[in-house]
């Protein structure tokens, strides 16, 4: 998987505008499990008539119609997630407690739309504006949690290198941060997979100065999770990928 992932980037990396970062994205979920997806950001600066919103979407239209038809984002669950929390939330797998109602009609009908599993991925720090990476499947109960331990990991890392791709080819402004030596090390064994035990046995240092590393390349990068840390140093050519 580190070696497709390593050929996602490669790929971002020369997407000459906004669609093509999003096709070679989508595309490389599309052939790791991922069926259809959803991506929305709105930015910090305003443009005439409000704020400018990116949005890419490979749902199908008819089920975007039916969604805001039925105005299911007033019970999405994954809207006031991706708002609100920090970590990807596992989606689809068990239907709502309470019956009927419209949060009962959006998963009744997803199920019969043939959508099973998925992962919302938040994007902005929680309080700011809105972002956030819907990732469907066609798998559900232990087929897709088999799936996503496996390639949970690795899809959430690649939801958010298209996330940077995407904001730097439409002008979003943002500086690269000074990241220290030790920083940049940590998030690159971070990257290939490794604990932090691991990532302190690597370098000879203590676990507690592995995660003091981390923390801080976190918060410089301005990063929700340590995934969203990794890609914002992949994007900014941080790391040696």
């Amino acid at each position: 998987m580190e070696k497709s992932f390593v050929n996602l980037l490669d790929a971002l990396d020369h997407a000459g505008n906004p669609d093509e970062c999003w096709r070679a994205g989508s595309d490389w979920l599309a052939a790791s499990g991922v069926r259809w997806c959803m991506y929305t950001y709105t930015a910090e600066r305003w443009e005439p008539g409000g704020p400018q919103r990116i949005r890419y979407c490979s749902l199908p239209a008819a089920w975007d119609e039916h969604y805001k038809a039925e105005a299911f984002f007033r019970v999405d669950p994954a809207i006031p997630h991706c708002a609100q929390s920090v970590t990807p939330m596992v989606t689809g797998i068990a239907p709502p407690a309470r019956r009927p109602g419209s949060a009962w009609r959006l998963w009744d009908d997803a199920r019969t739309m043939g959508f099973g599993g998925g992962i919302a991925i938040p994007l902005r720090l929680p309080g700011s504006q809105l972002g956030g990476f819907s990732l469907l499947t066609d798998m559900a109960g232990e087929e897709f949690l088999a799936w996503h331990a496996n390639y949970g990991r690795w899809i959430t890392l690649a939801a958010h290198a298209i996330d940077q791709r995407l904001l730097t080819l439409t002008g979003v402004p943002a500086l690269p941060p000074r990241l220290s030596p030790r920083e940049r090390e940590c998030l690159t064994w971070l990257a290939l997979g490794l604990r932090n035990a691991r990532i302190a046995e690597k370098l000879g240092i203590s676990r507690p100065t592995v995660e003091l590393h981390l923390g801080n390349a976190r918060r410089k990068l301005n990063a929700r999770t340590r995934e969203q840390a990794v890609a914002r140093a992949i994007a900014f050519g941080l790391l040696p990928f």
